[in-house]
């Protein structure tokens, strides 16, 4: 009985150790069949916004394909802008003003919205730079960020009897697509709160002498004024061969002597583009010309004069230009190819396609959604390039040669309009919340 006993203690006492060391065993081998199991963990893309800026931009072009200053559908369109931003939860404004055309009284309006800041930390790069005297926090800087939704007249396309085809061009590149940018850095910025107050300004009959820019403009007060950082444009950014970032005229003293403190915003959208590596990743790519290059140019009814082509700063006049004149810094963001050699200033794509209008695309026939659709979907198919696969013999995985790689590939899942929307919209997230020399933005 006692033998029974001791024998029935040491069996169970030997299953219970066994039992112990077989759950350790599972305890150290659980988190690596955890790994060996799961998925890889999705990385995700910044500026992975998804397609909402490319529906508004189409919807807006189509609903809305003629929205010549002062007419119906400008109207249509600021009112369609309007609920956009009410969806998202904000309270625009609308801003009312009277322009002349052509000798006439016209009406348009300006969709404004004002989203709250968290401000700026006072926090000097080299100690050496440390001031007494700096204040702790700067909660009160103001940014302004709009883009035109009208679109320029022009004259459309007639059959031989003289009656307008349907179908014709509807301002998809200008300017929904800039206008789409700006909405979607708005309904980003909900969620990453910016550190500038913000003013999101959708302007009225911009085409025409950029006249809503203007009337925003003299609306603003002393305090306002006093506040403001930088006015931010985005100009068309769907058809162009490349998207450039522009400072305005006033950042340049006489003799092309270049002031930092009205390009400190330029030179962050710089940054931004390096800091976040969004050619490589994204497949998207800002521009700054670093150089002065001059040349004769003549424009229609003036006089030859000596124009710098490849510069930081702009001589092309948009929803900027009156902020940029007031001595206000500004950033211009836009679709354009300047073609030096053939000196064809204005040029958007230099795809023989646009030979009709010398390469022009804003006001004229080709700016038309399913147009650009069906020849950025080709230019896409004809860029990629089916490489051999090749054995990597380390890991006796099957890649392509180059750089073809589950990331680039993944890369041509994005259209052109959802890409340029997105990353432009990015860069607007990213630039509010980069402010004034040594502060830093407060997480």
């Amino acid at each position: 009985m006692s033998f029974y006993k001791l024998s029935s203690s040491y069996k169970s006492g030997s299953i219970i150790r066994f039992s112990c060391v077989i759950f350790a065993v599972i305890l150290v081998l659980l988190p690596l069949l955890a790994c060996d199991s799961e998925e890889p963990e999705a990385k995700t893309r910044v500026a992975d916004y998804g397609k909402s800026g490319r529906v508004f931009a189409e919807t807006l072009a189509q609903e809305y394909p003629r929205r010549i200053p002062g007419s119906d559908q400008e109207a249509g369109a600021a009112q369609y802008i309007y609920d956009q931003l009410e969806l998202m939860g904000y309270s625009p404004e609308i801003q009312s003003f009277t322009f002349f055309k052509n000798g006439k009284s016209q009406k348009s309006q300006n969709v404004i919205v004002a989203l709250s800041g968290s401000g700026f930390s006072y926090s000097p790069q080299f100690e050496q730079d440390r001031s007494d005297k700096a204040p702790a926090r700067v909660d009160d800087r103001l940014l302004i960020i709009g883009a035109h939704y009208d679109t320029p007249d022009f004259t459309l396309e007639a059959d031989e009897n003289g009656n307008v085809l349907r179908n014709t061009a509807d301002g998809i590149h200008n300017n929904a697509s800039g206008v789409a940018a700006v909405l979607t850095a708005a309904r980003q910025m909900l969620v990453e709160k910016p550190g500038y107050d913000i003013r999101f300004v959708f302007f009225g009959a911009g085409t025409n002498q950029q006249e809503g820019a203007q009337a925003f403009l003299r609306s603003l007060s002393d305090n306002e004024l006093g506040r403001l950082d930088a006015m931010i444009n985005i100009g068309p950014i769907y058809a162009g061969d490349k998207i450039y970032a522009h400072a305005g005229q006033n950042s340049v003293r006489p003799g092309s002597e270049k002031n930092y403190e009205m390009r400190r915003k330029l030179y962050q959208v710089t940054d931004i583009f390096f800091d976040y590596v969004l050619n490589t990743q994204n497949n998207y790519a800002v521009y700054t010309n670093q150089t002065d290059y001059y040349m004769p140019y003549t424009p229609t009814g003036v006089s030859a004069k000596q124009l710098g082509l490849y510069r930081e700063w702009t001589v092309i006049e948009s929803d900027h230009t009156p902020f940029d004149r007031a001595g206000i810094p500004v950033v211009f963001m836009e679709s354009g190819d300047y073609n030096v050699a053939e000196s064809d200033l204005g040029k958007e794509n230099t795809s023989p396609r646009f030979a009709p209008t010398n390469g022009m695309i804003s006001g004229s026939l080709f700016d038309k959604t399913d147009y650009l659709e069906e020849f950025f979907r080709t230019v896409e198919e004809e860029s990629f390039v089916d490489l051999p696969a090749i054995e990597d013999h380390d890991s006796g995985a099957t890649t392509a040669t180059g750089t073809v790689t589950q990331e680039s590939e993944k890369k041509t899942e994005e259209d052109r309009l959802t890409k340029r929307i997105n990353n432009t919209a990015f860069i607007l997230v990213q630039l509010t919340r980069r402010g004034p020399i040594d502060y830093i933005f407060d997480q």
